[in-house]
């Protein structure tokens, strides 16, 4: 396995279920992967809270800003299902 397929294996559930958490109890947070494939060797999943309701620290919105230069862009969602076929999907 590579650190992408890693990722979606394992990280990812334990993401869904920790965004989930934040989200209901208004926790900010920041997180970022590094996860290089053959396709990309500057892959990366980032996520954050840093909405006003969450309240972020100052700290949390220049690390986002560290890791996300420019402003947000577009989630990427890649899902594999059991024969093999990717479905890309862009969050706007």
């Amino acid at each position: 396995m590579n650190k992408e397929q890693i990722y979606d294996a394992q990280i990812s559930p334990l993401m869904g279920k920790i965004i989930e958490i934040c989200r209901l109890n208004k926790i900010a947070f920041v997180a970022s992967f590094a996860i290089p494939n053959e396709e990309d060797n500057n892959l990366c999943c980032s996520s954050a809270m840093l909405g006003d309701e969450f309240e972020p620290p100052v700290e949390f919105k220049r690390a986002w800003n560290e890791i996300k230069p420019g402003g947000s862009r577009p989630m990427m969602l890649r899902t594999e299902d059991g024969d093999g076929r990717v479905t890309l999907t862009a969050i706007v």
